[in-house]
């Protein structure tokens, strides 16, 4: 489970202002963003549970992340297709429209998902599920993505982060990092059965105790697609600063160790 916030050419110095926290079981083991593809230059987290990525960017500045629907975590769960791995080809073109082509192609065989695919120029949520795979081009202005059906209008939490997004837009300028970290901060719960949007371990069951948020990111991209700023918290963001992780695509990967999609 995540929480996807995308501004979309709200500010137009930051066409793609995104702002996520990812929820996860704490002790599923992932590493911090790094290069993740040399060809094409590809950055963002890794699981290493499974390889793969939930998240990340690529050179021609395009923004790939995905939201699990809601009781799909369940490793039992018939699927052909790695998730994680559906990230990392989608950040395989460079366009927002090459990639939402490839993700409706690919989604029929994975379990159900929400994708979000965003340039400088256009943006696409890709919901799918076992009963359809639906697209959506985006219009500029304010989208969440939860664990729910996108634009589920029972969605609360959705409701409340958009509200809330429209409130920090309405000072006429981009919200600074730490505006941003105060928002993917919120401890209120939007309804009685909704989380909110940075969780922590609760008391209960034994796996209940483990789930929450294990990080968040804040990614601002240019109108000339460079990636501006990415920033990115190894924790939950009310108590994990976000440290600066903007790509570095001159790294280097050594020959014989370069990192393909889906390897750990």
């Amino acid at each position: 489970m995540c929480t996807l916030h995308l501004f979309f050419q709200v500010f137009p110095e930051e066409p793609v202002l995104f702002a996520a926290n990812r929820d996860e079981i704490l002790d599923r083991a992932w590493r911090g963003p790094e290069l993740l593809s040399s060809v094409p230059r590809i950055w963002g987290p890794r699981d290493l549970a499974a390889g793969g990525t939930w998240m990340g960017v690529n050179e021609a500045g395009v923004l790939v992340s995905l939201a699990n629907h809601e009781g799909t975590l369940r490793r039992d769960s018939a699927s052909l297709c790695s998730r994680g791995a559906v990230v990392l080809e989608t950040l395989r073109h460079g366009t927002a429209e090459e990639a939402r082509r490839f993700a409706e192609w690919a989604a029929p065989a994975c379990k159900a998902y929400t994708l979000l695919v965003a340039d400088p120029v256009k943006a696409f949520v890709v919901d799918h599920a076992p009963e359809g795979t639906q697209a959506y081009r985006l219009m500029p202005g304010f989208h969440v993505i939860t664990n729910a059906r996108f634009r589920d209008p029972a969605d609360p939490k959705a409701r409340r982060s958009r509200e809330r997004m429209e409130a920090l837009a309405a000072v006429g300028r981009a919200p600074d990092d730490a505006a941003l970290a105060r928002f993917l901060s919120d401890h209120e719960r939007p309804g009685p059965d909704t989380t909110p949007l940075c969780i922590h371990p609760s008391e209960g069951s034994r796996i209940a105790s483990r789930f929450g948020t294990s990080s968040a990111s804040v990614i601002r991209i240019g109108p000339d697609r460079t990636v501006e700023s990415y920033r990115f918290a190894s924790g939950p963001p009310c108590r994990t600063p976000l440290e600066d992780a903007t790509p570095r695509w001159e790294e280097e990967i050594t020959p014989g160790e370069r990192r393909e999609p889906g390897a750990d």
